[in-house]
């Protein structure tokens, strides 16, 4: 089968196909959500890229161990971020908790000309190092919905908290990075 052909195909599709034997399917899948699940990985925990990685690669052991266990009661999607979170979760307690030192290598510079450049590279970092100052719940909201794209309702679901719950966690966030960001611009 075609990448091209695959690339049509569901989340919940390819991993079917990869528990009937297709273990191509699940290349696919790795191909939509590594550079996902990095980014994720290292904004929870910090500038290590080491435990990041680390933190991604046992998530996509876990899919292939436990793919017989997805019952579709969320999306593949869901499913598999839910276990990259917890992952880094994982790490984080076996380093004894807290959260992750340093700043966030997670959200990209970019611009047109070399001064337009290193502005936008100058506010990046003071957005990464607001975001690394949020505890890991406010954290790890701010990632997924604005980092990673995804919904409130899937987000919600990922950190299996009520909807309200992350609506909270989120405004309170976003309220702790107007004040971070404009303490920072009147400096």
């Amino acid at each position: 089968m075609s990448a091209s052909t695959d690339a049509k195909k569901t989340d919940e599709q390819l991993l079917a196909e990869f528990l009937s034997g297709r273990q191509a399917a699940v290349g696919e899948l790795a191909r939509r959500y590594e550079r996902p699940l990095l980014g994720l990985a290292l904004g929870l925990l910090g500038r290590r890229p080491d435990l990041a990685c680390d933190a991604v690669q046992e998530t996509w052991v876990r899919v292939i161990r436990f793919g017989k266990q997805f019952m579709g009661n969320s999306s593949f999607k869901t499913w598999l971020y839910r276990i990259g979170l917890n992952q880094c979760r994982s790490l984080l307690h076996a380093r004894g908790g807290g959260n992750a030192d340093g700043p966030l290598d997670v959200l990209p510079a970019h611009g047109d000309g070399p001064e337009q450049a290193a502005q936008t590279t100058d506010r990046d970092g003071v957005l990464r190092d607001a975001v690394g100052q949020l505890d890991s719940d406010k954290r790890a909201v701010v990632l997924l919905c604005y980092h990673n794209g995804l919904t409130h309702e899937q987000a919600a679901e990922i950190l299996e908290v009520p909807l309200g719950t992350l609506k909270s966690r989120l405004h309170a966030a976003l309220t702790e990075l107007r004040a971070a960001l404009g303490a920072e611009a009147s400096s």
